[in-house]
């Protein structure tokens, strides 16, 4: 789907045709032919239009000498649709194409807050604060997924403290999944950041310092947030383990020690079994009760010893 947009007498964004006049063109999940007309029509390279719709595709910044075009690619959170057991999030590129009096962005997923920049008072005209804005509201992006899944962290913990369960464990190693996710990005991001207004196709005005401060300290709290939370999973995940180790070490202690108290009156009964005379009388009820007698006595003086062993 291509949406085009530009500005009317008031510099109110307004959507337009698929033209020259067209100053931000919007491409989401785009079609073969639709690729095709945006590269024939604008003159982009082709890699510039392909790059951002592969989803292995690493954060950078791309220069080419002959269309004129700047390509800047960055991961922005979404949720990942797959997984309905826990919230969780993984990360996708964002394509921006700067050039020839038009911008161009490009992904393979739907994007709300690219749709609300157009209901903003952004002027299209300053590729670089455009840009800084992207960057800006994917910081925030961040740093709001952040807090909710910080939330969903807790309720687990909650949740484990109750009950420990395969189920909790897998929703917790979901959040941590998507903190790998948020902080191979965010750093990714920051890269970009850094090297944004090195390129020939993006000018920097006065007006942009507090914007690009805004984004640093943004895009930083982002990361410093990503690796405390990061470091809280393992933690926990560690702690979890200690846990349920020490649950095991005493769950065996405890059937060893049922196994040891029900096999001495076994070794007793059996030795008096194998056609051995019984104490005092054979035929009398009263050597039957030496016999518990001595069973007793045995397993009182190992469990004594055990005792002992224990509290040393």
């Amino acid at each position: 789907m291509i949406t085009a947009y530009k500005h009317n007498h008031n510099q109110e964004i307004m959507e337009s045709p698929v033209d020259s006049t067209a100053s931000w063109i919007n491409i989401v999940e785009p079609e073969r032919e639709e690729i095709e007309t945006i590269m024939s029509q604008y003159n982009i390279p082709e890699d510039f239009i392909k790059d951002p719709l592969d989803s292995e595709e690493s954060s950078r910044i791309e220069y080419d000498d002959e269309s004129g075009y700047s390509l800047i690619i960055i991961d922005l959170p979404v949720v990942n649709k797959t997984n309905h057991n826990v919230l969780s999030f993984i990360t996708i590129p964002l394509g921006i194409i700067i050039g020839n009096k038009r911008i161009i962005t490009i992904c393979n997923e739907e994007n709300e807050f690219l749709e609300n920049f157009s209901r903003q008072h952004i002027n299209l005209k300053y590729h670089s604060r455009f840009a800084l804005n992207i960057l800006l509201t994917i910081a925030n992006h961040y740093n709001r997924n952040l807090r909710l899944l910080n939330k969903t962290r807790l309720r687990i913990e909650r949740n484990l403290k109750n009950n420990v369960s395969n189920k909790q464990l897998y929703n917790l190693m979901e959040v941590e999944k998507s903190l790998v996710y948020f902080l191979a990005a965010l750093k990714g991001n920051d890269n970009i950041i850094k090297k944004l207004f090195r390129l020939p196709a993006i000018k920097r005005f006065d007006e942009d310092e507090e914007l690009l401060e805004d984004l640093v300290i943004e895009n930083k709290q982002a990361v410093e947030t990503t690796e405390l939370y990061t470091k809280i999973l393992e933690s926990i995940t560690t702690s979890h383990a200690s846990l349920l180790s020490n649950e095991l070490n005493n769950t065996m202690k405890t059937l060893t020690l049922f196994t040891v108290f029900l096999t001495l009156p076994t070794l007793v009964f059996s030795f008096f079994g194998m056609n051995v005379p019984l104490p005092i009388n054979a035929h009398s009820y009263i050597s039957w009760i030496v016999v518990i007698v001595i069973s007793l006595i045995l397993v009182s003086f190992v469990g004594a010893f055990l005792w002992r062993k224990q509290k040393l």
